[in-house]
């Protein structure tokens, strides 16, 4: 059994060269993710670099499983001209710095020597969290082996078939007003049910227009079925105003402007974790996952919205995998 550094990095190397593309490819972004979200980057970030580097840091811990290789370029020219270190700079930032580097080439070449290097950066920072771990057994302490176990996993698991989405999703983003904005849109979105706002829409305004034309009339039938229509109207107003509100006050507390806020997607079901504390629904808990204009609902199974999310959390093939693992869930439950 392998135990000293050497022969496990010559493994990760074996791994990170026989893995699939498309194993490569999650588990870079994976690790690199990892690493710019570390304790103590954003911090670091903060402390050693210029606001405009401290920002660009952030911008790629929220979008590189996005971005082209030119962008992560750019983010990484402005954390260069941002460095206020002077040659000291901070080991988890560096490491992270690094990363961003190392995953911003594979984009370009597509070469398993990268995959390998950010298997080998993951190790050091698990080196590094168990203060030292002997060269001659580095898998002794937990933290190493815990480590290499997953980067063994990641790298050799079957390849899935044709065009189906990697079976786990996870990324973390920081808040911003746009953010809010379109979570708060999605939570009143969803309380209010697309039928009650078209009948609103239409049917009320003509409502409304009947009974002026019957007040006008001087009938007293007609003054007072347009008092009827006039005290609806105000009562829905004072609805949307209040559900406004509603949703203004649990946004602001689950989602302040700064904070982080991390989604998976796995096979046991849907992972939210932020400035709230953490919470996880089962699949078969869900019934569907839609994306509404710049925010992202999950339904519970009785039609109710359940978690709302914002829309950039979640990519296409992140929200196509949340539906797929929601679907197989269904058919299970029908088949027993």
């Amino acid at each position: 059994m392998m135990t000293c550094y050497a022969e496990v990095e010559s493994s990760v190397r074996e791994c990170a060269t026989h893995a699939t593309a498309e194993a490569q490819a999650a588990f870079g972004l994976a690790v690199t993710r990892e690493l710019l979200t570390a304790d103590g980057v954003a911090a670091a970030a903060a402390a050693e670099l210029t606001e405009a580097g401290a920002r660009a840091v952030s911008a790629a811990a929220d979008g590189a499983g996005t971005a082209s290789a030119e962008q992560i370029r750019v983010w990484i020219e402005e954390i260069d001209e941002g460095d206020l270190s002077d040659g000291d700079m901070d080991p988890d930032l560096l490491r992270a710095i690094t990363a961003l580097e190392t995953w911003a080439a594979y984009l370009e070449d597509r070469s398993p020597e990268r995959i390998a290097a950010l298997g080998i950066a993951l190790l050091e920072q698990a080196d590094f969290q168990a203060s030292g771990a002997p060269l001659d057994d580095f898998l002794a302490p937990p933290e190493t082996r815990q480590a290499f176990e997953w980067i063994r996993a990641s790298l050799t698991e079957p390849a899935m078939h044709g065009n189906e989405p990697p079976a786990v999703f996870e990324n973390s983003i920081t808040i911003d007003g746009a953010d809010k904005a379109a979570v708060r849109q999605a939570f009143v979105d969803g309380a209010v049910s697309r039928r009650l706002r078209i009948t609103g829409m239409i049917a009320l305004p003509i409502a409304l227009l009947v009974g002026i034309v019957s007040a006008v009339s001087g009938h007293p039938i007609g003054v007072f079925a347009f008092g009827v229509i006039a005290a609806l109207i105000l009562l829905l107003v004072v609805f949307v105003v209040i559900l406004r509100r509603i949703a203004a006050k649990a946004v602001d507390d689950a989602m302040s402007v700064g904070s982080r806020l991390t989604v998976r997607i796995d096979a046991d079901g849907l992972g939210l974790g932020g400035g709230f504390g953490s919470s996880r629904a089962p699949w078969n808990s869900l019934s569907d996952a839609v994306r509404i204009k710049d925010g992202i609902v999950f339904r519970n199974m009785a039609g109710k919205a359940a978690f709302f999310v914002p829309g950039r959390a979640l990519d296409d093939t992140a929200l196509a995998l949340a539906e797929t693992y929601i679907d197989r869930d269904r058919t299970r439950t029908g088949d027993e």
